[in-house]
């Protein structure tokens, strides 16, 4: 019994997202997500060194480490990241995420979260870099015929 409180309070701030929170979890912030099954090996060895990740960046305000439980609540979620096994770990903008090669110890894992910045903000430029804000000003600036053009351009 104290072996599972223990394991119930080190958890307890660990943050699984399902379509429900997904919104308000994911709104503003840069994510690190760990899609998983339950009954995979690779995603319960990983587990201890993810939950410690989760556990370092729980009070951020711009970057979210998030575990999504693919056979669980979390299954539309990854349904719509194209997650075809397990453990599968993603990572970027929440609309538009993005794969993560890197290894999957706890040295690999910490590195690439340290280098995660939060997103850019569209309407007020917060966290943008001079390249992201020359491209949403001549966004900004082109007509719908020429944003058209440019879509079926890269189409």
């Amino acid at each position: 019994m104290f072996k599972s409180l223990l394991i119930t309070l080190a958890t307890a701030s660990a943050i699984e997202l399902t379509p429900d929170n997904w919104e308000s979890q994911t709104a503003d912030k840069v994510v690190f997500l760990k899609m998983y099954a339950p009954w995979c090996g690779h995603c319960k060895a990983m587990k201890p060194d993810w939950d410690s990740l989760m556990e370092e960046y729980e009070s951020s305000e711009n970057i979210l480490i998030a575990d999504v439980d693919c056979i669980g609540d979390g299954k539309p979620l990854c349904d719509n990241a194209g997650v075809k096994g397990f453990p599968t770990i993603k990572w970027g903008d929440p609309a538009n995420l993005s794969p993560y090669e890197g290894g999957r110890d706890m040295a690999s894992l910490k590195e690439f979260a340290s280098s995660l910045k939060p997103p850019c903000n569209v309407n007020s430029f917060e966290n943008c870099d001079a390249n992201e804000i020359a491209i949403i000003n001549t966004l900004q600036s082109s007509t719908l015929l020429e944003l058209t053009a440019s879509i079926d351009e890269y189409e």
